[in-house]
């Protein structure tokens, strides 16, 4: 159990704010994409803050949506009221800004912090998402996702909201109820890259000295490791390296194959959120007798998202003749 302390308690309850917010009406609506309240005009809440665009000249790149069009990092904005704008979200924004800057990830508190940014990222980028068409040319197909969706993502707004007054995390893999792994990065100051794997529910990011890696997964890849793929949490390591980092954590974040069961309480002063146990999504029964919770490894489906994370050749991961996977760590390991 982990208790944060540092925030003013407050009489307004979390979960409510959160079933608010990832409600398919309000939503549509285009209510603040944390409580579900009215949001202030003006743009509204930058999923990548100024900051970061800042940092790192984000201004006039642009990040690749869902459907394969693109869209300026500056013109990443959602539906955000001013209190939720300038109030806990800015605490988060200020904590990961030092963060970044420093390129290192040393406590819980920081682990914590960096995981309810890189949930605020993933959620945002997706609420965005429901408010753009699929098809420009054909406005009857929708838009890129579906505002009943966001509800997929009500554990990843839970976390990011847990910012809002102090909060005791009981987890089953770790001490949070997610995962997440940091790496430091041997490369240019200001080096950015971003990728995504939506079902799977994962992101990771290169700010320039630091490389991060989230799941919403309730902290379920940590049973197969701590520090993440071949152990390697915290070393130095080249951007290609850190993007095959990146791709392994997203593969699997792919084949998850189970979620956990919660029980989550909230006073006026403490919100609680507990993991009681994890539950298959089917009945497979592993060689040893466990229950599974991740499908069997891909490594084609692996060497591809490498390739795309990377920008290297699909054989740097797989050779094609004999069918065996390769990698990029081989010093490291």
């Amino acid at each position: 159990m982990f208790e944060v302390k540092g925030f003013d308690p407050h009489n307004d309850y979390v979960m409510i704010k959160v079933e608010r917010a990832v409600d398919g009406d309000n939503i549509r609506a285009r209510r603040c994409f944390v409580c579900g309240d009215q949001p202030t005009t003006g743009v509204g809440e930058h999923v990548f803050p100024k900051w970061l665009q800042t940092r790192f000249g984000l201004f006039d790149e642009r990040l690749t949506l869902i459907n394969g069009t693109f869209i300026p990092y500056r013109s990443l904005t959602v539906p955000c009221c001013a209190e939720c704008n300038t109030g806990f979200l800015s605490r988060i924004e200020t904590e990961v800004q030092e963060i970044v800057e420093r390129g290192s990830v040393e406590t819980s508190a920081d682990r914590l912090s960096v995981a309810r940014w890189m949930a605020k990222i993933l959620v945002g980028i997706l609420v965005k998402e429901t408010a753009l068409l699929l098809d420009r040319k054909d406005p009857t197909l929708g838009n890129i996702v579906t505002a009943d969706f966001i509800s997929e993502l009500v554990h990843c707004q839970l976390l990011l909201q847990s910012a809002r007054k102090p909060a005791r995390f009981g987890a089953l893999h770790g001490t949070f109820p997610f995962t997440l792994y940091w790496y430091r990065i041997d490369g240019l100051e200001n080096g950015f890259d971003l990728s995504t794997d939506i079902v799977g529910q994962s992101i990771a990011m290169r700010v320039g000295k630091l490389g991060l890696a989230f799941v919403n997964d309730g902290g379920l890849q940590m049973i197969h490791g701590e520090k993440g793929p071949y152990g390697l949490e915290g070393v130095t390591v080249l951007p290609h390296q850190f993007g095959e980092l990146a791709a392994r954590v997203h593969t699997k974040a792919s084949l998850r194959d189970a979620t956990h069961f919660y029980l989550n309480s909230e006073t006026p002063t403490h919100l609680t959120i507990e993991q009681q146990d994890v539950r298959p999504f089917t009945s497979t029964t592993l060689a040893g007798g466990e229950m599974q919770v991740f499908q069997p490894w891909d490594s084609w489906k692996f060497s591809v998202r490498a390739a795309q994370v990377t920008r290297l050749e699909e054989s740097v991961f797989m050779d094609t003749i004999t069918g065996r996977e390769m990698t990029t760590l081989t010093n490291l390991l």
